[in-house]
């Protein structure tokens, strides 16, 4: 039996590989997301239906949920539940973009910012780097011969502004309406905090299972925020990075 309440965004449990049994009945979750669930006062449903209890975590959509076929690709579908969770915690990281604008940045603190992304555990799943034409000093071939030697793991894009009154805002705009990615990382100046942000936004997100508005360094020249949310308040007139109030220090 389903509750009339449910919220269109939902997650049902039964079919999830970490859902844990006791014979038919849903006791627990073995990645312990429902406990941290509800101390985050998400709403977990009880349900039955002709084969099990189980249940249903209400309003939201659980980042865990996982079925067998899942697992096919990784040869794993017959594994026990500790190899599954190892590698569910193997791949379950920060999906981000990140995004580097060259204006105060120079060549050799660029290279320094590619050593630092190169090191890092969770690395982006793309880097945009934002070059202008009145500005000399990175021309394509060097930019080129640096991503190839630090960014092979990734995806990556040189992109040059020709418009010299087109501004970051402007550009992080396009950026977030051309890619999918669940977060953005903007780096507008050099600084060292780019490990510091990923570490602790990764954990917010995929341990905690708590959100953010942004999470930033002390002078905001490094960011990390949600490109869904800051999509919504652009379509709604608003632009989430303006409002300091939405902003998270560490």
């Amino acid at each position: 039996m389903l509750n009339e309440n449910i919220n269109k965004i939902h997650t049902p449990c039964k079919d999830c590989v970490f859902a844990k049994y006791e014979n038919n009945t849903q006791i627990d979750c073995e990645l312990d997301y429902i406990s941290k669930y509800k101390t985050k006062n998400i709403e977990i449903l009880e349900a039955y239906d002709n084969s099990k209890e189980f249940y249903i975590i209400n309003g939201k959509k659980c980042i865990g949920y996982r079925e067998d076929k899942w697992f096919d690709r990784f040869d794993l579908k017959d594994s026990s539940i500790k190899d599954k969770i190892d590698k569910y915690n193997e791949l379950n990281n920060l999906d981000y973009l990140l995004v580097v604008d060259l204006k105060k940045i120079s060549i050799n603190q660029l290279e320094d910012i590619l050593e630092q992304v190169d090191t890092l555990d969770i690395k982006p799943k793309k880097l945009v780097i934002i070059r202008y034409a009145d500005n000399m000093g990175f021309p394509y071939e060097m930019l080129k011969n640096l991503l190839d030697k630090y960014a092979k793991n990734y995806v990556w894009r040189i992109q040059t502004i020709l418009d010299p009154l087109l501004t970051f805002d402007n550009i992080l705009k396009n950026i977030v309406s051309l890619n999918s990615n669940r977060f953005i990382v903007s780096l507008t100046n050099y600084n060292t905090d780019l490990k510091k942000l990923i570490d602790h936004t990764n954990k917010v997100v995929h341990y905690d299972l708590d959100q953010f508005n942004i999470v930033s360094n002390q002078n905001k020249d490094c960011l990390v925020f949600s490109r869904g949310i800051y999509a919504f308040e652009i379509f709604n007139g608003q632009n989430l990075l303006d409002n300091e109030s939405n902003y998270t220090i560490i």
